[in-house]
């Protein structure tokens, strides 16, 4: 399992307070647009903004306190040519298809240079110390450098040293790090997924089969008990957390009230597109925004309560 690392909690000060947290997807993760603009609409706007691989980058972009209607209209027009041959740079050498360099530049172009300092929100990017298995929150310096950690894919994009740890996607065990929100004082908090679900991906229910066998759990426990040593064993150890995620249920529409009271909701957008289709962020988006207008009743019900 992966660890969270602590950090002091926010001072309640009698304001309702609300958190998001935004999980992976790639192109799907648009979806977390369609919602947060959908939270907007309802006077709903989030105090924290946790997000991890592509969670982490809207988070970002929505912290910054840039007007939802821009944020809309750039994702609308989003190509696949407008991303890929900014962040190809092969390093396969390092056991991964890409190093990672030109990605965190694209980042920081797309961010403008912001630091955490920057951003008008509380944003923490959840990243994954590789060596380690702990799960580590990004919260100070650059903004482009926790992006770049936190959609570092085990096998696609190298590691990123940052600190001195070499992290990666945040999403690796954890796909929705709702779990994060627990280190802030918050009345209500909601983790809204993106990425395939076993009901949409038959490969996805063969893997949490083959997962739930005794054979594979215990090769899955032993490999990630294992400290790796060099870039293979490195990409075989997030493989092994990764399938500690997959083997994990499935949250939508679940609702909960944690011991310190507060109230928890985890809710899938079901964006109706693939990994890469930055074409279709327009569907991706209207998803998230019906996702979370469907909760809506329930989650004003949760603050009024709380009020």
């Amino acid at each position: 399992m992966l660890l969270v690392q602590s950090y002091d909690r926010h001072e309640h000060h009698g304001e309702l307070r609300l958190g998001v947290a935004l999980g992976g997807g790639s192109a799907r993760g648009y979806a977390h647009l369609g919602a947060l603009a959908s939270l907007e609409r309802n006077g709903l706007a989030p105090d924290v903004i946790a997000g991890t691989s592509f969670g982490a980058v809207v988070g970002a972009l929505y912290a910054t306190g840039r007007p939802m209607s821009e944020l809309l209209a750039q994702a609308e027009a989003m190509r696949r040519r407008d991303v890929f041959p900014y962040v190809a740079d092969f390093g396969l050498h390092r056991a991964a298809l890409f190093r990672g360099t030109r990605l965190e530049a694209y980042f920081d172009r797309l961010l403008e240079g912001r630091h955490f300092s920057d951003l008008v929100k509380r944003l923490v990017v959840v990243t994954t110390d590789i060596d380690s298995g702990e799960r580590v929150l990004l919260e100070q310096g650059s903004l482009a450098e926790a992006l770049r950690a936190s959609t570092a894919i085990p096998g696609v994009f190298a590691p990123a040293l940052v600190g001195g740890r070499r992290l990666i996607d945040g999403g690796i065990g954890s796909p929705v790090p709702l779990s994060t929100l627990d280190e802030f004082d918050l009345d209500v908090a909601i983790g809204i997924g993106a990425g395939m679900e076993a009901s949409d991906s038959g490969t996805i229910r063969f893997a949490r089969k083959l997962m739930r066998s005794s054979g594979a759990r215990r090769f899955q426990t032993r490999l990630a008990a294992t400290r790796p040593r060099g870039a293979v064993g490195r990409l075989g150890r997030a493989l092994a957390f990764a399938a500690e995620g997959w083997a994990a249920d499935e949250g939508d529409g679940r609702e909960s009230t944690e011991p310190d009271g507060c109230r928890r909701f985890e809710v899938h957008t079901r964006p109706p597109i693939s990994w890469l289709d930055f074409r279709g962020a327009g569907a991706a988006i209207r998803a998230g925004d019906a996702a979370l207008s469907l909760l809506m009743p329930a989650l004003k019900s949760a603050m009024q309560a709380a009020g």
